[in-house]
């Protein structure tokens, strides 16, 4: 994979996440498009780059969403650098584990994988939050509420995310060629050329 092709694209999404999705949210649900560029990255790359992408991607989602900490003077915001690297990491390895069974280049797996991607993301943060805030955190990272109202929130976000990887990934799908993926052959992950080209 290039990497000078990911970087820019991974900060150009993270920030049409934070900018420009809240426009197409429904009934409160916002979908996202860093789990789409996620499974896109996932679906070709080798496991090495795409562990990579995913905790830059990880990295990207922990700068841009600061929670509340304890302070001298009360709670402040700060970004906590961690639980979305290792929910983003995470949601890699198990789509890395399965994705021989998917056929890449239909855009409607592309659609269901960030769809998983999200669940999956969702369910790792959660899990690293809930610890969080059993053992240190005053103020849970997932907001007011409970886990369980914050992940039923989630997984109507994923659908909704789902829908808008229709059109997204069919624009990533034509840009295939300017990645240099190592395993962008037609179907399976397994490409024999993927032992000798790198990312």
């Amino acid at each position: 994979m290039r990497w000078w092709v990911f970087l820019p694209v991974a900060i150009l999404v993270a920030a049409l996440d934070a900018a420009l999705m809240p426009a197409f949210a429904v009934w409160g649900h916002v979908p996202h498009l860093v789990p789409v560029l996620l499974a896109f990255v996932l679906l070709y790359a080798s496991r090495e780059a795409a562990i990579g992408g995913a905790l830059v991607l990880g990295l990207l989602a922990d700068v841009a969403s600061p929670a509340l900490v304890a302070g001298a003077d009360g709670p402040a915001a700060a970004p906590i650098l961690g639980p979305h690297m290792l929910a983003y990491a995470g949601a890699a390895w198990v789509v890395l584990e399965t994705r021989t069974w998917l056929y890449r280049r239909n855009t409607l797996t592309l659609a269901f994988t960030a769809a998983v991607v999200a669940v999956l993301v969702s369910l790792g943060f959660l899990a690293v939050a809930g610890v969080r805030a059993a053992y240190a955190d005053e103020y849970p990272l997932w907001g007011g509420g409970r886990a369980v109202s914050a992940l039923g929130a989630d997984l109507l976000d994923a659908l909704w995310t789902a829908v808008l990887a229709v059109p997204a990934g069919w624009l990533l799908q034509r840009t295939l060629g300017l990645w240099a993926f190592a395993t962008a052959g037609p179907r399976f992950a397994f490409d024999p050329r993927s032992a000798r080209a790198g990312g």
